[in-house]
């Protein structure tokens, strides 16, 4: 008798295919909604793995049990290791797409080092994650080309807003003014207050301008 009909039947497939229906709804169901929550629900399970035990340590097993979840499942949603990686990155940069619609267009680059450092690189979850990524890329060429991708469409996003003369150099700087106010932030490093962080930024950003217009 097949117990799965229309599916694989081969040993472990079926096995999926029960897990997924009983706890996802079988496709004829129509519960797409389900689906996207229980990606989120692991997704996030996946990311506090990270936080707590490093990208490299963080096992299917982990995530599985942080999410409360068979493995199965979680296999299924997330996929193998490098998908999982890729599905985090995804989160990421979403995340961080969301952030940036704060920023009104025709902005200014002080306005985007304020969005950047209250907003995007604000969020100590995301910033762990972030390094845990860099970590790895260090000797991974695939994942270095896509976190360099991600941060080139972070800059993209921001100079597309921006009214000045050289949009992409004034988000670059931002950008990387953000960046390095949040990592030292990790390390213990920063200064008094972060209205100073901002004060000197927004310096270093004027001063940056003024170069580009020929002053």
């Amino acid at each position: 008798m097949n117990l799965c009909p229309t599916l694989d039947l081969t040993p472990g497939r079926c096995l999926l295919s029960f897990v997924t229906i009983f706890f996802v709804g079988a496709p004829s169901m129509g519960r797409p909604r389900v689906g996207e929550e229980r990606r989120e629900q692991i997704l996030k399970a996946f990311e506090t793995c990270v936080v707590r035990k490093g990208l490299a340590k963080t096992t299917l097993a982990d995530v599985a049990e942080e999410a409360g979840q068979p493995r199965p499942l979680v296999r299924y949603f997330i996929g193998n290791r490098e998908a999982m990686v890729t599905a985090l990155i995804d989160r990421l940069l979403e995340r961080g797409e969301a952030q940036l619609r704060k920023l009104p267009r025709g902005g200014t680059a002080e306005q985007a080092i304020d969005v950047l450092l209250d907003q995007v690189f604000a969020d100590e979850t995301s910033n762990i994650v972030i390094m845990e990524l860099w970590h790895l890329s260090l000797r991974d060429h695939a994942l270095r080309e896509r976190l360099a991708a991600i941060y080139d469409r972070v800059i993209f996003e921001i100079s597309a807003l921006l009214d000045d003369p050289d949009p992409r150099d004034q988000a670059f700087s931002a950008v990387a003014l953000a960046f390095g106010a949040a990592f030292f932030r990790h390390l213990g490093l920063g200064a008094s207050s972060p209205d100073k962080v901002r004060a000197a930024s927004h310096r270093v950003l004027r001063a940056d301008l003024a170069l580009l217009n020929g002053a």
